[in-house]
């Protein structure tokens, strides 16, 4: 995945993090703590950073040692920070910058970058805040940060998954990744090896995956906001998927992989 990134320069991943408060009985957090729900759009910078850093390894003789290069160039900043504040902006919400410049040189290069893209949106309210300092919010109170959150590549992928836990699926993370040419979607879960062929999957992530194409690569907004109510519909009506099976049984009708997706037909 990592070298069909850098092939397409899909530099923009979008990952949405939704969770009505009505379904709050999804995650694993008090319903008090998800409130009237959560709506965060993550973008994490998806083509620089550590995971395309130069990575060495050595000491065959004396002390042994490895090391993995973190570069980031200032347009490969700036152009996920006007992507962040843009989707910040058409949803007339906060957007949060998440960083570690307290002890990286990457993350100070970062900010000062991201900050010089937020002067020419002061319509958007922008905050920033240390990555463990957002990990720890993130379980405390995860709406607050309801709108944008930016992320660099290697932070942006742990803490996406975190936020998968926190709405109680990574079968609930459809993405996006969005290049200048290019861009393809895909669950944020991958392909699931370790249960193939069992018909248990949650279709969510990757029917989602299908909203944001139509949104994000094709412009049909309207199309991908009837893939989404459809969606959020069959959990209304008290469906399940075995992977959100932490609810209580009772009164809820769990479906297979294929029904779920003959529901959303």
């Amino acid at each position: 995945i990592l070298p069909l990134r850098k092939r397409y320069d899909t530099f923009a991943n979008f990952r949405p993090v939704r969770l009505p408060g009505h379904l709050a009985a999804f995650s694993p957090l008090r319903p008090e703590v998800i409130g009237e729900g959560i709506d965060i759009l993550m973008i994490r910078e998806l083509v620089g950073g550590i995971y395309f850093g130069k990575k060495t390894e050595g000491g065959e003789t004396g002390m042994r040692f490895s090391s993995d290069e973190c570069t980031y160039t200032n347009e490969q900043i700036r152009r996920v920070a006007v992507v962040a504040f843009e989707e910040a902006r058409k949803r007339s919400g906060l957007l949060t910058n998440i960083h570690k410049a307290n002890v990286l040189a990457t993350s100070r290069f970062w900010n000062g970058i991201v900050e010089e893209v937020a002067s020419g949106f002061p319509d958007v309210a922008y905050r920033s805040m240390l990555v463990d300092n957002a990990a720890y919010q993130l379980v405390k109170d995860p709406a607050q940060f309801n709108g944008v959150m930016l992320l660099e590549n290697m932070q942006g992928d742990i803490l996406t998954d975190q936020a998968g836990g926190v709405i109680g699926s990574l079968g609930l993370m459809p993405s996006a990744c969005i290049g200048n040419e290019k861009s393809y979607v895909e669950p944020a879960h991958g392909s699931a090896p370790d249960i193939a062929g069992r018909n248990i999957a949650n279709p969510y992530s990757m029917i989602g995956s299908i909203a944001l194409m139509f949104d994000r690569c094709l412009g049909l907004q309207a199309e991908a906001d009837d893939v989404w109510n459809t969606l959020f519909t069959i959990f209304e009506q008290g469906y399940r998927t075995a992977d959100l099976s932490q609810e209580q049984r009772e009164g809820k009708k769990f479906l297979s992989t294929s029904e779920f997706g003959d529901l959303a037909v």
